[in-house]
Protein backbone atom coordinates (compact mmCIF):
# COMPACT_ATOMS: atom_id res chain seq x y z
CA UNK A 1 0.00 0.00 0.00
CA UNK A 2 1.27 3.44 -0.87
CA UNK A 3 0.76 6.42 1.32
CA UNK A 4 0.71 9.94 0.03
CA UNK A 5 3.04 12.19 1.89
CA UNK A 6 1.77 15.62 2.71
CA UNK A 7 2.96 18.27 0.34
CA UNK A 8 5.95 20.08 1.70
CA UNK A 9 6.92 23.40 0.26
CA UNK A 10 10.63 23.83 -0.36
CA UNK A 11 12.24 26.74 1.39
CA UNK A 12 12.69 29.63 -0.95
CA UNK A 13 16.24 30.53 -1.87
CA UNK A 14 17.28 33.73 -0.17
CA UNK A 15 17.76 36.60 -2.57
CA UNK A 16 21.30 37.25 -3.64
CA UNK A 17 23.00 39.82 -1.52
CA UNK A 18 23.26 43.18 -3.18
CA UNK A 19 26.84 44.05 -4.12
CA UNK A 20 28.54 46.30 -1.64
CA UNK A 21 28.64 49.90 -2.80
CA UNK A 22 32.06 51.40 -3.52
CA UNK A 23 33.83 52.89 -0.55
CA UNK A 24 36.15 55.59 -1.91
CA UNK A 25 37.16 56.68 1.57
CA UNK A 26 38.87 53.28 2.02
CA UNK A 27 40.56 52.96 -1.37
CA UNK A 28 43.89 54.38 -0.26
CA UNK A 29 44.00 52.17 2.83
CA UNK A 30 42.90 49.01 1.04
CA UNK A 31 44.65 49.31 -2.30
CA UNK A 32 47.13 52.20 -2.09
CA UNK A 33 50.24 50.14 -1.35
CA UNK A 34 49.44 47.54 -4.00
CA UNK A 35 48.72 50.17 -6.65
CA UNK A 36 51.93 51.98 -5.73
CA UNK A 37 54.10 48.84 -5.99
CA UNK A 38 52.57 48.02 -9.37
CA UNK A 39 53.26 51.53 -10.67
CA UNK A 40 56.76 51.73 -9.18
CA UNK A 41 57.76 48.54 -11.00
CA UNK A 42 56.93 50.27 -14.28
CA UNK A 43 58.16 53.85 -13.92
CA UNK A 44 61.63 55.21 -13.14
CA UNK A 45 61.01 56.96 -9.83
CA UNK A 46 58.83 57.01 -6.74
CA UNK A 47 57.42 60.44 -7.52
CA UNK A 48 55.99 59.28 -10.83
CA UNK A 49 54.50 56.19 -9.17
CA UNK A 50 52.84 58.29 -6.48
CA UNK A 51 51.44 60.65 -9.09
CA UNK A 52 50.02 57.74 -11.07
CA UNK A 53 48.29 56.33 -8.00
CA UNK A 54 46.88 59.73 -7.13
CA UNK A 55 45.60 60.23 -10.69
CA UNK A 56 44.09 56.74 -10.61
CA UNK A 57 42.14 57.39 -7.43
CA UNK A 58 40.96 60.80 -8.60
CA UNK A 59 39.80 59.37 -11.94
CA UNK A 60 37.99 56.57 -10.14
CA UNK A 61 36.28 59.09 -7.89
CA UNK A 62 35.24 61.20 -10.88
CA UNK A 63 33.92 58.10 -12.67
CA UNK A 64 32.23 56.54 -9.68
CA UNK A 65 28.88 56.50 -11.45
CA UNK A 66 30.39 54.26 -14.14
CA UNK A 67 31.44 51.56 -11.65
CA UNK A 68 29.75 48.23 -12.29
CA UNK A 69 29.58 45.60 -9.57
CA UNK A 70 30.51 42.81 -12.01
CA UNK A 71 34.12 43.65 -11.22
CA UNK A 72 35.62 44.23 -7.81
CA UNK A 73 36.79 47.64 -6.72
CA UNK A 74 40.37 46.37 -6.86
CA UNK A 75 40.05 45.14 -10.44
CA UNK A 76 38.40 48.39 -11.50
CA UNK A 77 41.16 50.49 -9.93
CA UNK A 78 43.88 48.46 -11.64
CA UNK A 79 42.17 48.87 -15.01
CA UNK A 80 42.27 52.63 -14.47
CA UNK A 81 45.92 52.50 -13.37
CA UNK A 82 46.91 50.54 -16.48
CA UNK A 83 45.20 53.18 -18.62
CA UNK A 84 47.15 55.85 -16.74
CA UNK A 85 50.38 53.97 -17.43
CA UNK A 86 49.65 53.90 -21.15
CA UNK A 87 49.04 57.66 -21.05
CA UNK A 88 52.30 58.06 -19.13
CA UNK A 89 54.29 56.17 -21.76
CA UNK A 90 52.62 58.12 -24.54
CA UNK A 91 53.69 61.41 -22.98
CA UNK A 92 57.24 60.16 -22.54
CA UNK A 93 57.43 58.95 -26.13
CA UNK A 94 56.66 62.46 -27.36
CA UNK A 95 59.68 63.95 -25.65
CA UNK A 96 61.80 63.05 -28.63
CA UNK A 97 60.34 61.88 -31.91
CA UNK A 98 62.48 59.21 -33.55
CA UNK A 99 62.48 58.86 -37.31
CA UNK A 100 63.56 55.81 -39.26
CA UNK A 101 66.72 57.63 -40.37
CA UNK A 102 67.61 58.31 -36.75
CA UNK A 103 67.40 54.61 -35.95
CA UNK A 104 70.48 53.64 -37.94
CA UNK A 105 72.36 50.99 -35.96
CA UNK A 106 75.48 52.02 -34.08
CA UNK A 107 76.91 48.51 -34.25
CA UNK A 108 76.41 45.52 -36.57
CA UNK A 109 73.39 45.62 -38.86
CA UNK A 110 70.25 44.17 -37.35
CA UNK A 111 70.24 41.45 -40.03
CA UNK A 112 73.13 39.94 -38.07
CA UNK A 113 70.87 39.51 -35.04
CA UNK A 114 67.33 38.93 -36.34
CA UNK A 115 65.64 36.56 -38.76
CA UNK A 116 64.42 38.44 -41.83
CA UNK A 117 61.11 36.56 -42.11
CA UNK A 118 59.82 36.96 -38.54
CA UNK A 119 62.06 39.40 -36.70
CA UNK A 120 63.04 36.85 -34.02
CA UNK A 121 66.59 36.46 -32.72
CA UNK A 122 68.84 34.29 -34.88
CA UNK A 123 69.69 31.11 -33.01
CA UNK A 124 73.40 31.86 -32.80
CA UNK A 125 72.71 35.40 -31.59
CA UNK A 126 69.94 34.65 -29.11
CA UNK A 127 70.79 36.07 -25.68
CA UNK A 128 71.39 33.54 -22.96
CA UNK A 129 68.77 33.34 -20.26
CA UNK A 130 69.68 36.03 -17.76
CA UNK A 131 67.19 34.57 -15.28
CA UNK A 132 69.25 31.35 -15.18
CA UNK A 133 71.99 33.30 -13.43
CA UNK A 134 69.65 34.55 -10.73
CA UNK A 135 69.32 31.59 -8.40
CA UNK A 136 67.97 33.31 -5.30
CA UNK A 137 65.81 36.25 -4.29
CA UNK A 138 68.83 38.56 -3.96
CA UNK A 139 70.10 37.68 -7.43
CA UNK A 140 66.62 38.12 -8.87
CA UNK A 141 66.39 41.54 -7.26
CA UNK A 142 69.78 42.54 -8.68
CA UNK A 143 68.73 41.30 -12.12
CA UNK A 144 65.55 43.38 -11.98
CA UNK A 145 67.51 46.44 -10.91
CA UNK A 146 69.96 46.11 -13.80
CA UNK A 147 67.18 45.49 -16.30
CA UNK A 148 65.29 48.50 -15.02
CA UNK A 149 68.42 50.68 -15.20
CA UNK A 150 69.05 49.58 -18.77
CA UNK A 151 65.44 50.21 -19.74
CA UNK A 152 65.67 53.75 -18.37
CA UNK A 153 68.70 54.41 -20.57
CA UNK A 154 66.66 53.79 -23.71
CA UNK A 155 65.53 56.83 -25.72
CA UNK A 156 62.03 57.85 -24.56
CA UNK A 157 60.25 56.45 -27.60
CA UNK A 158 62.17 53.18 -27.41
CA UNK A 159 61.40 52.87 -23.71
CA UNK A 160 57.70 53.52 -24.28
CA UNK A 161 57.43 50.92 -27.05
CA UNK A 162 59.39 48.34 -25.07
CA UNK A 163 57.33 48.87 -21.91
CA UNK A 164 53.98 48.74 -23.69
CA UNK A 165 54.94 45.61 -25.64
CA UNK A 166 56.84 43.51 -23.12
CA UNK A 167 55.57 44.78 -19.75
CA UNK A 168 51.99 45.90 -20.41
CA UNK A 169 51.67 43.27 -23.20
CA UNK A 170 49.80 45.44 -25.68
CA UNK A 171 49.65 44.23 -29.27
CA UNK A 172 51.66 45.89 -32.03
CA UNK A 173 48.46 47.37 -33.44
CA UNK A 174 47.46 48.83 -30.08
CA UNK A 175 50.89 50.37 -29.56
CA UNK A 176 50.94 51.92 -33.02
CA UNK A 177 47.53 53.43 -32.34
CA UNK A 178 48.47 54.71 -28.88
CA UNK A 179 51.80 56.23 -29.95
CA UNK A 180 50.91 57.24 -33.49
CA UNK A 181 53.52 54.99 -35.10
CA UNK A 182 53.57 53.29 -38.45
CA UNK A 183 54.04 49.53 -38.42
CA UNK A 184 57.47 49.88 -40.04
CA UNK A 185 58.63 52.42 -37.47
CA UNK A 186 57.28 50.27 -34.63
CA UNK A 187 59.23 47.17 -35.64
CA UNK A 188 62.45 49.11 -36.16
CA UNK A 189 62.09 50.59 -32.67
CA UNK A 190 61.41 47.15 -31.16
CA UNK A 191 64.57 45.75 -32.75
CA UNK A 192 66.66 48.73 -31.68
CA UNK A 193 65.35 48.53 -28.11
CA UNK A 194 66.19 44.82 -27.93
CA UNK A 195 69.74 45.44 -29.16
CA UNK A 196 70.29 48.37 -26.82
CA UNK A 197 69.03 46.40 -23.83
CA UNK A 198 71.15 43.41 -24.78
CA UNK A 199 74.31 45.51 -24.99
CA UNK A 200 73.55 47.24 -21.70
CA UNK A 201 72.90 43.95 -19.92
CA UNK A 202 76.07 42.41 -21.32
CA UNK A 203 78.09 45.40 -20.12
CA UNK A 204 76.71 44.66 -16.67
CA UNK A 205 77.78 41.03 -16.81
CA UNK A 206 74.47 39.51 -17.89
CA UNK A 207 74.00 37.42 -21.00
CA UNK A 208 76.71 36.75 -23.53
CA UNK A 209 78.33 38.80 -26.19
CA UNK A 210 77.33 38.19 -29.77
CA UNK A 211 79.29 35.54 -31.63
CA UNK A 212 81.87 36.90 -34.07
Amino acid sequence: MFYLLPAVSLPSRPPAAAPAPPEPQLWLTRYGDELYRYALARVPDAGSAEELVQDTLLSALDGLAAFRAEASERTWLFVILKRKLIDYYRRRSRRAEVSLDALAPAGPDEAVFFEANNGHWRREQHPSSWADRADGPLEQQELQQVLRLCQQKLPPQHEAVFALRFIEELSAEEICQELGLSAANYWVIVHRAKLQLRRCLEKNGLGRAASA
